[in-house]
């Protein structure tokens, strides 16, 4: 029995995004409860501060893990190296739940402020995986000519 490893791997992926996009609405709700309430101990803060943390950190090891496969591994994924992990499609519905989280987490006052610069900047390295896909190179070309090598006045090329 022959396995259809393209639609296997599609599949696969739309499971990742499923569940980027549900931990992402579950992580922007808890800072929506956590904006609205007014007293919680400071144990609880604190706790749900470093989960919340690891959280994020959690999404950010698997978004490294599957573009690394991708990348290593491009045959035994049974698909072309690309550098973009997600295409367009998945990009555009996830890209703008990331941007809420990051704008929840900006409004947030941890207790403590490493925990909040860590979010901000792992939502940030997680937000390029899915910028990449908007966004294409830009080439520059150049005119000047490269300047001719070092070389003593002996062993200079004329002409």
């Amino acid at each position: 029995m022959k396995m259809d490893y393209v639609n296997a791997h599609k599949k696969r992926e739309l499971e990742y995004i499923n569940f980027f996009r549900s931990f992402l609405l579950f992580l922007t709700k808890t800072f929506d409860s956590l904006l609205t309430q007014e007293f919680l101990s400071i144990e609880k803060s604190n706790q749900m501060e470093r989960n919340v943390m690891t959280s994020i950190s959690l999404l950010w090891t698997l978004h490294v893990s599957i573009f690394s496969k991708r990348i290593l591994y491009p045959k035994t994924s049974h698909e072309k190296l690309s550098h973009q992990t997600f295409d367009d499609k998945q990009s555009r519905e996830v890209l703008p739940l990331l941007q809420q989280l990051k704008k929840e987490v900006g409004q947030y006052s941890f207790l403590n402020e490493n925990y909040k610069i860590q979010c901000v900047n792992t939502l940030e390295q997680i937000q390029q995986y899915y910028l990449s896909s908007f966004s294409t190179p830009t080439i520059v070309e150049s005119n000047l000519h490269a300047p001719p090598p070092w070389l003593s006045k002996d062993y200079s090329i004329t002409g």
